[in-house]
């Protein structure tokens, strides 16, 4: 995870059917397969793969139930390509199964505040982990409150020997957190950046980008989710997660030939 390698998108496969915008659509193993592929053509350098919505409202589903969504599919997409497969998890028992069955990369929207999540991931000193922040907010400033959050989960992670090179921090765009510290987060990632550590934004089609839009409709903010993700790629960010990989591809495509950027991927994970 070198800061000075260039940025990664990070394709969403959600196989549930209840996702605030693509919900339902891709809930058959062969539906997320082929959804996948189609990422892949269209430029993903990871593939992230949820089996449980975490939108405002959501109704938690098993462990048991978001396995049987996940691991078949990160099962299938193993076996037909060598992109890394993130599991989209904070189960222990499913990230273990993920692991076993292709995943390379466990990305962690309770920031490994479950029970047994971290010694799970102990196990697996090879497994990349995404912390993401997603508590109730301290009554601190944004980028003080993440920096203490940051700095828990590293030495948490340095008591059970997880290796800290194999560590990227989610800000959590839309967790508990307001507008205001949702445009923050977005216009300044430096100041919730902690020491060395790789960042991943996941702002794609969020109610932050249908604010800056007036956009209501979640399927219809991929032109603003581009060019936010773009801007957070300028300042530093090293994975975007996002939805349409096609339309942030281009954008990143024309800036980087019209910046004289050099076109070069090399993985974080």
């Amino acid at each position: 995870m070198n800061l000075r390698q260039p940025y990664q998108i990070m394709g969403i496969v959600n196989v549930t059917p209840d996702s605030f915008s693509d919900g339902g659509k891709y809930t058959s193993v062969a539906a997320a397969v082929s959804h996948a592929q189609q990422l892949i053509l269209e430029g993903a350098d990871l593939l992230d793969i949820g089996g449980q919505s975490t939108r405002p409202g959501y109704q938690e589903v098993s462990a048991e139930i978001e396995a049987e969504r996940v691991i078949p599919v990160i099962e299938a997409i193993h076996a037909i390509s060598p992109i890394p497969i993130s599991v989209d998890t904070y189960y222990p028992e499913v990230a273990a199964a993920a692991i076993q069955a292709g995943a390379t990369i466990v990305n962690d929207v309770k920031g490994l505040d479950t029970p047994n999540m971290a010694e799970t991931l102990a196990e697996y000193p090879d497994v990349k982990v995404v912390i993401m922040h997603s508590r109730l907010r301290k009554n601190l400033p944004i980028a003080k409150d993440l920096q203490q959050f940051y700095q828990e989960k590293v030495q948490q992670c340095q008591a059970l020997k997880i290796p800290l090179e194999n560590l990227c921090f989610d800000p959590g765009i839309g967790f508990h957190k307001s507008m205001a510290d949702n445009i923050e987060i977005l216009k300044n990632p430096a100041a919730v950046r902690y020491q060395a550590f790789p960042l991943l934004y996941g702002v794609s089609r969020k109610r932050t980008i249908g604010a800056l839009t007036g956009e209501q409709e979640p399927a219809r903010r991929d032109v603003g989710s581009a060019v936010a993700s773009l801007f957070a790629a300028q300042q530093g960010v090293e994975i975007l997660r996002v939805h349409n990989v096609q339309a942030l591809k281009q954008a990143f495509d024309v800036w980087q030939q019209l910046a004289n950027k050099e076109k070069n991927f090399f993985n974080h994970f």
